[in-house]
């Protein structure tokens, strides 16, 4: 066994100016990315044009052969790593290259990379896994590490500059390791040819590895963006259905000699990142409405002049996420319906560990809980007012607490002239606008209708008094508790 390298995503750049590091400024989106798709079972093969390794029919290739497969099962009576996944993260039965190279330096997969920036750095970074693993004992020493050289040409062939990762070590458990360095594109050049190579070329054993998310992409100065009244490392949030103004400010530093900017939005709703026209500035007055759950990402993006409006020459600032907090869903309870001189629980509903508060706070016996008990002298409305104190977000609902008087119907009165117990004087409703009173005599008449009760009956019909006998009422309340009372009342002088 002397080398194979799973390569699940190979590539994406080149390089002009060696370094072995990966950029410390800004980066753009990548141009390229490899990850050699996804599927169940063995990939298909790469193609002539990327490789002249040949397609390995075996699940673990021998010698100079390729594999692309999403995992690799006890390969050299265990001896490899055990690979359950790839390393793109989120990509189920994501592919990976397996190569095992040959005892020989050569070059193993061919890419070409076009549509580059003059005078543009940038980045080409990959992730590599050692597949030998680090207390395997070789039967053929000594171990073999694996090496790679990136070889950055241009379509003529002609070298541009070279990348080696140097000894690529095993590990007990599988570890993937990120390798890359950055270059700037010199005038004239708008496409490069990447060439990996082989380099270890002694040992019987080893030299087996696994190439996964190869990326290329513009790598330029420093540049942070900000809300400029945001509290350092703070959060920007919003309420559904808000509306806000944000000051955005982009430091940025230098690197450029004639820089442009542009600004972009996400508003998360699939179509991803979006030029904000006529946004050339360091800073943007961001104006949302309606603010949607969704929410909302910016950044600004940077290039020189002449090339900013070209996506692969462009870096990007940090995101400054605006998170909208859902609507709290609150219910301050149907509408209830008690007597005069009555308590009732308000049986509202809203989500834990937040500020309650009602108003008016008058006749409740705690106006800071959820579900205070009430006792109201007359017909109230209340307000529940919710707050998050995480969100600020507020949420308020109301519910009526309806308070019927205890009605005290008397049997008997006698309307005699005496001054005493000359009128019908029911407690409660004298008064009352809505009320309707009607009283029978004994052979079913209607003696008395009155639509409210504004003042006490005298027991009089066209003004004459009614003879001395037993009498029958109806009295309808309209109320939502008790709405109709019937009763006797006797009539005596």
């Amino acid at each position: 066994m002397k080398y194979l390298l799973i390569f699940v995503f190979l590539f994406s750049f080149l390089c002009l100016q060696t370094q072995a590091q990966v950029c410390t400024g800004s980066l753009g989106d990548p141009t390229v990315t490899i990850n050699f798709g996804t599927g169940t079972g063995v990939g298909p093969p790469l193609g002539s044009a990327f490789t002249d390794y040949p397609f390995s029919s075996d699940e673990c290739p021998k010698d100079g052969f390729y594999l692309i497969v999403n995992k690799t099962n006890n390969c050299f009576n265990g001896s490899w790593q055990t690979l359950t996944e790839d390393h793109t993260p989120g990509d189920t039965n994501g592919y990976m290259m397996l190569v095992n190279a040959k005892e020989s330096a050569d070059i193993f997969y061919t890419f070409s990379v076009d549509n580059l920036c003059p005078n543009t750095t940038y980045e080409f970074s990959s992730y590599i896994i050692n597949m030998l693993k680090a207390n395997v004992v070789c039967n053929n020493p000594p171990i073999s590490y694996p090496q790679i050289i990136f070889r950055v040409e241009t379509e003529s062939g002609n070298f541009i500059t070279s990348y080696d990762t140097g000894l690529i070590y095993g590990t007990n458990v599988p570890e993937w390791k990120k390798y890359g360095f950055f270059f700037k594109s010199p005038p004239n050049t708008s496409k490069v040819v990447l060439k990996l190579i082989n380099k270890t070329i002694i040992g019987k054993c080893g030299n087996d590895l696994a190439l996964d998310d190869i990326t290329f992409r513009p790598c330029g100065p420093t540049i942070l963006a900000n809300e400029v009244n945001a509290t350092a490392g703070g959060t920007l949030t919003l309420c559904e259905g808000a509306t806000a103004d944000y000051s955005f400010n982009a430091d940025v530093s230098d690197g450029y000699q004639d820089p442009a900017f542009l600004w972009q939005e996400d508003k998360h709703d699939g179509n991803g990142w979006l030029d904000i026209l006529n946004t050339n500035s360091k800073t943007y007055q961001a104006l949302i409405t309606n603010a949607d759950t969704k929410g909302y990402s910016f950044r600004i993006a940077a290039a020189e002049k002449e090339n900013i409006g070209t996506v692969s020459c462009r870096v990007y600032s940090n995101p400054i996420e605006v998170t909208v907090v859902k609507n709290l869903v609150i219910d301050a309870g149907k509408d209830i319906f008690i007597l005069e001189n009555s308590s009732v629980k308000i049986l509202a509903t809203a989500p834990a560990d937040l500020v309650y508060q009602w108003l008016p706070s008058n006749y409740l016996s705690d106006a800071k809980i959820l579900q205070p008990i009430v006792k109201p002298k007359e017909t109230t409305t209340y307000q529940l007012i919710v707050t998050d104190l995480n969100s600020g977000c507020v949420a308020t609902d109301e519910v009526t607490v309806h308070v019927d008087l205890d009605i005290k119907i008397p049997n008997t009165f006698s309307p005699n002239g005496d001054g005493v117990n000359d009128l019908w004087q029911i407690q409660g409703l004298l008064g009352s606008n809505d009320v309707d009173v009607t009283i029978f005599n004994r052979n079913g008449q209607k003696v008395y209708y009155s639509k409210g009760y504004p003042k006490a009956w005298d027991g009089r019909l066209k003004n004459i008094n009614l003879p001395q006998g037993m009498y029958y009422y109806i009295i309808d309340t309209h109320s939502q508790i008790r709405s109709i009372y019937r009763g006797s009342l006797l009539i005596i002088y």
